[in-house]
């Protein structure tokens, strides 16, 4: 609540058309403001010295009758401003004339608006506005001539067609074949290369509820591939919101090189400080494509989890901490330390995902490691399978943008998982 100068508040042309002004009603507020009784204005800030008037105008004019440069406001924090203004005049009592009736629903037919959305504004059920649309003559072609948006946001909102076509004086052909139209239009869209988030936001727009979760079901993710490029620069490309699990297998940090065969397999690719920097920034990007009840698992070291851990836990919620026993041995100081037979794997995740297990998995997990001569850290299709069958179910999508040989893609598609890989390198 705050006092603000009349000068300051405007009144928008259309709020202003919804009542007209009322010189006996100005007269009751005079009285009211003389005695003390009268209430707050409601107005929408737009700058520090710029409001749009919501509800109040006959108020206002009492203040200028009474050359009182203030009044008192309060501030709406809502967007839509005029659907407010025709709820706070049905609040006041007072009916709208049938010519200010059908101007205001004329307004709310132009903006796209469906009969229950009406509906709201008026506290009628949208049965009632229904009727109202469709005995007169005036709404009704208005409605009909914008009948895309409502047959849409029906369609989005699960009615069935021959309901929609009732509601709207259609007939089912015409149904059918607006939302067909539509739904070809966004595929176009899509194919063309528009992203999700650009043809919701299109869709939005014009008044059409689109959301990505409806969106997913009219358009599949482009997925079962392997993109060869820098993960960084790949991610940002992928839809929002549709990782359910995430596998990575990213260079540890320790400028690991295996000693496994007589000839040195070459030290692993930026395995060095910048694989820290390198882990932050991709997790960073793929937040946002993770689904909002997600899994993550995340290959690691004994050697650098103190430095990985904090990186996991600034966008995840880390679950657990993995033993894969690899029922083998490294090579290094044969006579000065113990032999090494495991690798971590921290489990983490995004929202409340349970896992899709008949009993509690534990967190040793005996898989033996591949002996793979062409790739040292390959890691067993066996033990991904088993994190896939944990975390997700057929058709959900698995991700692992360091993807190396593809031991995580082959066992997501094994498992009938859709899957999407990215590697640097072919």
């Amino acid at each position: 609540m705050k006092q603000i100068p009349i000068n300051y508040i405007q009144i928008d042309d259309k709020i202003d058309s919804i009542r007209k002004i009322d010189e006996v009603a100005i007269g009751r507020y005079v009285e009211k403001y003389e005695s003390g009784t009268s209430k707050a204005i409601l107005v929408k800030r737009i700058t520090k010295d710029k409001y749009i008037l919501i509800d109040g105008k006959h108020r206002i004019e009492a203040k200028k009758k009474l050359e009182q440069r203030k009044i008192d406001c309060e501030l709406f924090d809502g967007e839509d401003i005029y659907s407010k203004a025709v709820e706070c005049n049905q609040e006041h009592g007072i009916p709208l004339t049938k010519e200010e009736e059908e101007k205001v629903i004329l307004n709310f037919i132009d903006a796209g608006k469906s009969d229950e959305e009406i509906g709201k504004v008026f506290h009628l059920a949208r049965r009632t506005i229904n009727n109202k649309i469709n005995s007169n003559q005036t709404l009704k072609k208005a409605r009909v001539a914008k009948s895309k948006v409502p047959t849409i946001n029906y369609f989005l909102d699960g009615e069935k067609q021959v309901n929609i076509a009732k509601d709207l004086r259609l007939s089912e052909g015409a149904i059918s074949q607006r939302i067909n139209n539509w739904l070809d239009e966004i595929n176009d869209d899509y194919n063309t290369g528009s992203t999700k988030q650009e043809i919701i936001a299109q869709e939005n727009e014009k008044g059409i509820k689109l959301t990505l979760k409806k969106l997913n079901e009219f358009i599949e993710e482009d997925c079962n591939k392997l993109i060869i490029g820098d993960c960084l620069k790949e991610i940002p490309k992928l839809d929002n919101e549709i990782i359910d699990c995430l596998i990575i297998d990213p260079p540890y940090g320790m400028n690991y090189q295996s000693n496994h065969r007589k000839e040195k397999y070459n030290k692993i690719s930026n395995d060095n400080k910048k694989a820290f920097i390198l882990l932050d920034s991709s997790l960073k990007l793929v937040k946002e494509k993770m689904k909002r009840n997600s899994h993550i698992y995340i290959f690691t070291s004994w050697k650098v989890i103190d430095k990985v851990k904090p990186i996991i836990e600034k966008y995840f919620k880390l679950k657990n901490c993995l033993v894969w026993n690899k029922n083998n041995w490294s090579m290094g100081d044969l006579e000065g330390n113990y032999a090494e037979k495991y690798e971590l794997i921290l489990f983490a995740t995004l929202g409340k995902k349970k896992l899709y297990c008949d009993k509690r998995p534990l967190n040793v997990l005996d898989f033996a490691r591949t002996n793979n001569e062409e790739h040292p850290t390959q890691k067993p299709v066996e033990l991904l399978k088993e994190f896939i069958k944990n975390s997700t179910k057929e058709n959900e999508l698995v991700v692992d943008y360091f993807a190396g040989s593809g031991s995580t893609l082959i066992a997501a598609k094994e498992l009938n998982r859709r899957w999407l890989g990215i590697e640097i390198k072919k």
